[in-house]
């Protein structure tokens, strides 16, 4: 099944890289895209769509006495998806573990570093879904520093989830990258519309939770900070670090962390091979010829838009 013979899945490194996990505080991948197992690596599943499965139409047939109702029919449709195989090893040398390895775990070290790596490259995957996946529309103002008094997320934001709307679904979660939001915070418009929903005073803060709460009329529930950011250079080059969610777009769509299938509704989801571990399985196996534990954290997912008509873009043209 792996790669090298005597793989051992080690339940004490997956309880230190869950810990590690949560304490990544910035990834919100899991959040846009949750997890859902899947017993086939790929796989087809039925889908309905709007218009050739009748599901938004209002029709109904008046029935005279004796004689019978209309009919409706409905055509189903197919998606498919195909988990791959990714994962990182990590070699922790003898000579490390009876030295460094008096201050602390050096394979639970190697554990949470890796999976720190996996986590970084899954985000990037689910920034680059979304930002693949949807209808994207201009907003009404340029995200501009020159036209921060102007800016008017509010009416994009309610725009957004009209357009949403538009297609028979709803909206409960908004994506907005670190910058822009840094940009938002300070912009009198939405000041005035958070203080003014949540009746606070002139000092109420313009955070994340506050202006989720300003939209919950609205259906919105969340309100998720795009803050990870990677380093793009090579190996072995100075440190060049960039967000993984790009200030050129804002996200607004529906997530459905419950979903136990895709036809549960939702924009998309991590889909992960139960089959292979959970959303990320830890090993150890020995290589004498590194006199060395290698220490291997892998995941088999695909991230999948499962409805593309559940989510859409606001292009902020930042700058």
């Amino acid at each position: 099944m792996y790669p090298t013979s005597g793989a051992t899945i080690r339940a004490d490194l997956n309880f230190v890289v869950e810990e590690a996990s949560a304490g990544e505080k910035f990834l919100i991948g899991l959040q846009v895209l949750p997890p859902m197992p899947v017993d086939a690596k790929s796989g087809t599943y039925p889908k309905l769509k709007i218009s050739e499965a009748a599901l938004a139409d209002a029709v109904s047939t008046e029935r005279a006495r004796g004689g019978s109702y209309g009919t409706i029919s409905r055509k189903w449709d197919v998606d498919n998806y195909d988990c791959i195989d990714r994962g990182l090893e990590e070699a922790v040398d003898d000579a490390d573990q009876k030295d460094i390895g008096r201050f602390f775990n050096l394979e639970a070290t190697a554990a949470r570093l890796t999976l720190r790596n996996i986590l970084y490259a899954h985000e990037a995957r689910v920034a680059a879904r979304i930002l693949g996946g949807f209808a994207a529309t201009a907003a009404t103002v340029d995200y501009t520093a020159a036209n921060q008094a102007t800016i008017d997320f509010v009416a994009d934001i309610l725009a957004a989830i009209d357009r949403i709307e538009d297609q028979a679904t709803d909206a409960d979660t908004i994506v907005i990258p670190k910058a822009v939001f840094t940009r938002l915070s300070l912009s009198p418009k939405l000041q005035a519309w958070v203080r003014g929903q949540l009746k606070g005073n002139a000092e109420m803060p313009v955070n994340a939770e506050n202006i989720a709460a300003s939209f919950a009329d609205y259906g919105i529930k969340r309100v998720l900070i795009g803050r990870a950011r990677q380093n793009t250079a090579k190996k072995g080059q100075a440190k060049a670090m960039a967000q993984i969610w790009p200030n050129t777009h804002i996200w607004v769509g529906k997530t459905n962390p419950g979903a136990r299938m895709p036809q549960d509704g939702g924009a998309g989801f991590t889909l992960y091979w139960n089959k292979e571990g959970g959303i990320y399985t830890s090993e150890t196996y020995r290589d004498e010829s590194k006199r060395s534990n290698m220490v291997r954290v892998r995941q088999n997912t695909a991230e999948k838009i499962t409805d593309p008509t559940a989510g859409t873009l606001i292009v902020t043209n930042y700058a």
